[in-house]
Protein backbone atom coordinates (compact mmCIF):
# COMPACT_ATOMS: atom_id res chain seq x y z
CA UNK A 1 0.00 0.00 0.00
CA UNK A 2 1.14 3.58 -1.17
CA UNK A 3 2.57 4.93 2.35
CA UNK A 4 1.34 8.50 1.31
CA UNK A 5 -2.09 7.36 0.11
CA UNK A 6 -2.47 5.58 3.59
CA UNK A 7 -1.77 8.91 5.28
CA UNK A 8 -4.21 10.95 3.60
CA UNK A 9 -6.76 8.11 4.33
CA UNK A 10 -5.89 6.91 7.52
CA UNK A 11 -8.50 8.23 10.15
CA UNK A 12 -7.32 6.44 12.91
CA UNK A 13 -5.60 2.70 13.98
CA UNK A 14 -6.69 1.09 17.19
CA UNK A 15 -6.80 -2.08 19.36
CA UNK A 16 -10.18 -4.30 18.99
CA UNK A 17 -11.33 -7.57 19.80
CA UNK A 18 -13.13 -8.34 16.81
CA UNK A 19 -14.13 -7.53 13.24
CA UNK A 20 -17.90 -6.09 14.38
CA UNK A 21 -16.21 -4.04 16.96
CA UNK A 22 -14.11 -2.43 14.20
CA UNK A 23 -17.08 -1.73 12.56
CA UNK A 24 -18.62 -0.52 15.13
CA UNK A 25 -16.07 1.83 15.41
CA UNK A 26 -16.40 2.98 11.84
CA UNK A 27 -18.56 5.93 12.06
CA UNK A 28 -19.78 8.61 9.78
CA UNK A 29 -16.92 10.13 8.46
CA UNK A 30 -15.47 6.59 8.31
CA UNK A 31 -16.62 4.58 5.03
CA UNK A 32 -13.78 1.89 5.19
CA UNK A 33 -11.86 0.05 7.41
CA UNK A 34 -9.43 -3.03 7.89
CA UNK A 35 -9.51 -5.41 10.24
CA UNK A 36 -5.87 -7.81 11.38
CA UNK A 37 -7.05 -10.99 13.27
CA UNK A 38 -3.72 -11.73 14.34
CA UNK A 39 -2.52 -8.12 15.47
CA UNK A 40 -6.30 -7.54 16.75
CA UNK A 41 -5.81 -3.97 15.23
CA UNK A 42 -8.46 -2.00 13.50
CA UNK A 43 -8.08 1.09 10.58
CA UNK A 44 -10.54 3.44 9.67
CA UNK A 45 -10.19 4.91 6.46
CA UNK A 46 -12.19 8.37 5.46
CA UNK A 47 -12.49 6.98 1.57
CA UNK A 48 -12.03 3.42 -0.65
CA UNK A 49 -8.55 2.62 -1.89
CA UNK A 50 -7.71 -0.53 -3.65
CA UNK A 51 -3.54 0.25 -4.31
CA UNK A 52 -1.60 -2.42 -2.13
CA UNK A 53 -4.02 -4.19 -0.37
CA UNK A 54 -3.13 -7.70 -1.42
CA UNK A 55 0.02 -7.32 0.21
CA UNK A 56 -0.95 -6.51 3.34
CA UNK A 57 0.01 -9.24 5.68
CA UNK A 58 -3.07 -9.95 7.88
CA UNK A 59 -4.89 -7.16 6.90
CA UNK A 60 -8.35 -7.29 5.81
CA UNK A 61 -10.89 -4.63 4.48
CA UNK A 62 -14.22 -3.73 4.19
CA UNK A 63 -16.86 -1.20 3.04
CA UNK A 64 -18.55 0.34 5.91
CA UNK A 65 -22.12 -1.14 6.01
CA UNK A 66 -22.97 -0.59 9.88
CA UNK A 67 -25.43 -3.15 11.13
CA UNK A 68 -25.72 -2.79 14.95
CA UNK A 69 -26.04 -6.78 16.20
CA UNK A 70 -27.17 -5.35 19.80
CA UNK A 71 -26.76 -2.64 22.14
CA UNK A 72 -22.84 -3.09 22.74
CA UNK A 73 -22.54 -1.79 18.90
CA UNK A 74 -25.18 0.91 19.47
CA UNK A 75 -23.03 1.95 22.37
CA UNK A 76 -19.67 1.68 20.58
CA UNK A 77 -21.46 3.93 17.58
CA UNK A 78 -21.47 6.62 20.06
CA UNK A 79 -25.34 6.19 21.69
CA UNK A 80 -25.40 6.94 25.52
CA UNK A 81 -29.07 7.50 26.33
CA UNK A 82 -30.91 4.51 27.78
CA UNK A 83 -34.32 3.92 26.22
CA UNK A 84 -35.98 1.48 22.48
CA UNK A 85 -33.70 0.90 19.99
CA UNK A 86 -33.22 -1.07 16.82
CA UNK A 87 -31.17 -3.91 16.74
CA UNK A 88 -30.49 -6.61 13.62
CA UNK A 89 -29.39 -9.92 16.16
CA UNK A 90 -29.26 -12.05 12.44
CA UNK A 91 -26.80 -10.02 11.18
CA UNK A 92 -29.58 -8.52 7.86
CA UNK A 93 -31.03 -5.27 7.43
CA UNK A 94 -34.18 -7.23 6.72
CA UNK A 95 -34.64 -8.66 10.41
CA UNK A 96 -34.67 -5.81 12.46
CA UNK A 97 -35.93 -6.08 16.15
CA UNK A 98 -37.03 -3.30 18.36
CA UNK A 99 -35.30 -3.90 22.18
CA UNK A 100 -34.56 -1.93 24.88
CA UNK A 101 -31.00 -0.97 25.82
CA UNK A 102 -29.10 0.38 29.08
CA UNK A 103 -26.33 2.32 28.10
CA UNK A 104 -25.45 3.74 31.98
CA UNK A 105 -25.03 0.74 34.02
CA UNK A 106 -21.53 -0.68 33.84
CA UNK A 107 -20.23 1.00 31.01
CA UNK A 108 -23.50 0.63 29.14
CA UNK A 109 -24.67 -1.67 25.77
CA UNK A 110 -26.61 -4.17 27.54
CA UNK A 111 -29.44 -5.20 25.47
CA UNK A 112 -32.78 -6.54 27.81
CA UNK A 113 -33.97 -9.75 27.00
CA UNK A 114 -36.38 -9.79 29.70
CA UNK A 115 -38.59 -6.56 31.49
CA UNK A 116 -41.57 -5.85 34.00
CA UNK A 117 -43.08 -3.12 35.41
CA UNK A 118 -46.48 -3.66 36.58
CA UNK A 119 -48.91 -6.79 35.96
CA UNK A 120 -50.49 -5.32 32.83
CA UNK A 121 -48.97 -8.25 30.80
CA UNK A 122 -49.27 -11.68 31.39
CA UNK A 123 -46.02 -14.46 30.90
CA UNK A 124 -48.01 -17.33 31.66
CA UNK A 125 -47.23 -18.33 27.42
CA UNK A 126 -47.20 -21.14 25.12
CA UNK A 127 -44.07 -22.57 24.11
CA UNK A 128 -44.24 -20.62 20.77
CA UNK A 129 -44.62 -17.11 22.11
CA UNK A 130 -41.54 -17.53 24.30
CA UNK A 131 -39.78 -18.96 21.37
CA UNK A 132 -41.07 -15.73 18.93
CA UNK A 133 -40.83 -13.01 22.11
CA UNK A 134 -43.86 -11.14 23.27
CA UNK A 135 -44.72 -8.16 24.78
CA UNK A 136 -43.19 -4.36 24.15
CA UNK A 137 -39.76 -3.25 25.22
CA UNK A 138 -41.21 -0.09 26.46
CA UNK A 139 -42.64 -1.74 29.25
CA UNK A 140 -42.73 -5.48 29.55
CA UNK A 141 -40.97 -8.03 27.34
CA UNK A 142 -40.09 -11.35 26.76
CA UNK A 143 -37.60 -10.68 23.83
CA UNK A 144 -37.93 -14.42 22.37
CA UNK A 145 -35.89 -18.08 23.14
CA UNK A 146 -35.02 -17.94 19.40
CA UNK A 147 -33.22 -14.23 19.77
CA UNK A 148 -31.64 -14.60 22.88
CA UNK A 149 -29.69 -17.61 20.99
CA UNK A 150 -28.84 -16.21 18.41
CA UNK A 151 -27.43 -12.96 20.74
CA UNK A 152 -25.58 -16.04 22.63
CA UNK A 153 -24.27 -18.59 21.28
CA UNK A 154 -20.70 -17.51 20.70
CA UNK A 155 -21.30 -18.22 25.23
CA UNK A 156 -19.29 -14.75 25.32
CA UNK A 157 -21.94 -12.88 27.46
CA UNK A 158 -22.79 -11.51 30.70
CA UNK A 159 -25.99 -11.74 31.82
CA UNK A 160 -27.45 -8.63 34.21
CA UNK A 161 -30.09 -9.55 36.53
CA UNK A 162 -31.65 -6.52 38.46
CA UNK A 163 -34.87 -6.05 40.59
CA UNK A 164 -36.33 -3.06 41.23
CA UNK A 165 -38.46 -2.80 44.94
CA UNK A 166 -41.51 -0.71 45.56
CA UNK A 167 -39.60 1.22 47.75
CA UNK A 168 -36.92 2.36 44.99
CA UNK A 169 -34.47 0.16 45.88
CA UNK A 170 -32.40 -1.44 43.29
CA UNK A 171 -30.67 -5.22 43.70
CA UNK A 172 -29.03 -6.78 40.91
CA UNK A 173 -26.91 -10.03 40.04
CA UNK A 174 -24.50 -10.24 37.49
CA UNK A 175 -22.70 -13.47 36.08
CA UNK A 176 -19.74 -13.72 33.78
CA UNK A 177 -21.28 -16.32 31.05
CA UNK A 178 -24.65 -16.74 29.71
CA UNK A 179 -25.97 -18.41 26.72
CA UNK A 180 -28.70 -20.20 25.58
CA UNK A 181 -28.95 -23.35 23.46
CA UNK A 182 -31.32 -24.06 20.20
CA UNK A 183 -34.63 -24.80 19.60
CA UNK A 184 -33.83 -28.23 19.01
CA UNK A 185 -31.63 -28.28 22.12
CA UNK A 186 -35.04 -27.30 24.12
CA UNK A 187 -32.97 -23.52 24.77
CA UNK A 188 -30.63 -24.92 27.04
CA UNK A 189 -29.28 -22.59 29.69
CA UNK A 190 -25.68 -22.74 30.20
CA UNK A 191 -24.38 -20.38 33.24
CA UNK A 192 -20.99 -19.66 34.89
CA UNK A 193 -19.42 -17.59 37.68
CA UNK A 194 -18.78 -15.79 39.19
CA UNK A 195 -21.72 -14.39 40.03
CA UNK A 196 -21.48 -11.07 41.89
CA UNK A 197 -23.86 -8.00 42.98
CA UNK A 198 -26.46 -7.52 45.78
CA UNK A 199 -29.42 -9.88 44.93
CA UNK A 200 -27.13 -13.07 45.58
CA UNK A 201 -26.94 -16.27 43.28
CA UNK A 202 -30.32 -17.95 43.04
CA UNK A 203 -29.52 -19.86 39.92
CA UNK A 204 -25.99 -20.96 39.83
CA UNK A 205 -24.98 -22.06 42.62
CA UNK A 206 -27.95 -21.78 45.18
CA UNK A 207 -26.54 -25.02 47.68
CA UNK A 208 -28.79 -27.65 46.55
CA UNK A 209 -28.78 -28.92 43.40
CA UNK A 210 -32.00 -29.33 42.73
CA UNK A 211 -32.09 -25.71 42.52
CA UNK A 212 -29.23 -25.02 40.27
CA UNK A 213 -30.42 -23.95 37.16
CA UNK A 214 -27.52 -24.62 34.58
CA UNK A 215 -28.21 -26.97 32.36
CA UNK A 216 -31.66 -26.65 32.60
CA UNK A 217 -34.20 -26.73 29.29
CA UNK A 218 -36.54 -23.86 28.83
CA UNK A 219 -40.48 -24.97 29.70
CA UNK A 220 -43.78 -23.46 29.40
CA UNK A 221 -47.01 -24.94 30.53
CA UNK A 222 -47.31 -26.67 27.56
CA UNK A 223 -44.01 -28.06 27.52
CA UNK A 224 -42.68 -29.89 30.32
CA UNK A 225 -38.55 -30.18 29.87
CA UNK A 226 -37.97 -29.68 33.84
CA UNK A 227 -36.95 -32.75 36.08
CA UNK A 228 -39.47 -32.55 38.56
CA UNK A 229 -42.35 -35.29 38.88
CA UNK A 230 -44.99 -32.16 37.76
CA UNK A 231 -44.49 -29.13 35.31
CA UNK A 232 -43.32 -26.72 37.14
CA UNK A 233 -44.07 -23.96 34.93
CA UNK A 234 -47.92 -24.89 34.53
CA UNK A 235 -48.64 -25.51 38.74
CA UNK A 236 -50.38 -23.05 40.13
CA UNK A 237 -47.51 -21.11 42.09
CA UNK A 238 -45.79 -20.07 38.97
CA UNK A 239 -47.39 -20.59 35.83
CA UNK A 240 -44.72 -19.55 33.38
CA UNK A 241 -41.70 -20.00 30.97
CA UNK A 242 -38.95 -20.49 32.72
CA UNK A 243 -35.18 -22.79 33.20
CA UNK A 244 -36.54 -25.21 35.61
CA UNK A 245 -35.02 -27.50 37.82
CA UNK A 246 -37.17 -28.98 40.69
CA UNK A 247 -38.36 -26.53 40.72
CA UNK A 248 -36.25 -22.91 41.42
CA UNK A 249 -35.23 -20.62 43.71
CA UNK A 250 -34.71 -17.81 40.81
CA UNK A 251 -38.23 -16.88 38.95
CA UNK A 252 -39.10 -13.67 37.16
CA UNK A 253 -41.61 -14.59 34.81
CA UNK A 254 -43.88 -15.50 37.72
CA UNK A 255 -47.49 -14.38 38.16
CA UNK A 256 -48.05 -10.44 39.35
CA UNK A 257 -50.30 -10.71 41.50
CA UNK A 258 -50.01 -10.72 45.48
CA UNK A 259 -49.81 -14.39 47.06
CA UNK A 260 -49.25 -15.97 43.42
CA UNK A 261 -45.53 -14.55 42.57
CA UNK A 262 -43.52 -16.45 44.91
CA UNK A 263 -40.13 -16.55 45.96
CA UNK A 264 -39.14 -14.53 42.69
CA UNK A 265 -35.30 -14.99 43.58
CA UNK A 266 -35.06 -16.56 47.15
CA UNK A 267 -34.10 -15.69 49.97
CA UNK A 268 -33.53 -12.36 49.25
CA UNK A 269 -37.08 -11.38 47.52
CA UNK A 270 -39.62 -14.01 48.86
CA UNK A 271 -42.90 -11.90 47.32
CA UNK A 272 -43.84 -10.67 43.60
CA UNK A 273 -45.79 -7.81 45.63
CA UNK A 274 -42.65 -6.14 46.95
CA UNK A 275 -41.57 -5.56 43.33
CA UNK A 276 -41.25 -2.79 41.66
CA UNK A 277 -39.61 -3.71 38.48
CA UNK A 278 -37.39 -6.71 36.73
CA UNK A 279 -34.88 -7.16 34.06
CA UNK A 280 -32.50 -9.23 32.27
CA UNK A 281 -29.89 -8.04 29.99
CA UNK A 282 -26.95 -9.16 28.00
CA UNK A 283 -24.11 -7.76 27.15
CA UNK A 284 -21.31 -9.47 24.86
CA UNK A 285 -17.68 -9.62 26.52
Amino acid sequence: MDNKKSNEELLGEFNSASVRECAARCQRECSFYGFNPQMKKCRNHKKIFTSGMSNEGGWRYYSHDFIPIDCKDLRADGHTNSGVYEIFPYGTITSPLTVYCDMETMDGGWTAIQKRVDGSLSFDRSWTEYKNGFGSPEQNVWVGNNVIHQLTKENNSFLYVSITLQNGTRLYEMYDRFSVSNETEKYQLFLAGPATGTLGDSMLNTGYSYFNLSGMSFSTPDRDNDRNHVNCAADSYYRGGWWFNACRYAFLNGQWSPGEWVYPWYPTVESGSTIRETMMMIKRH
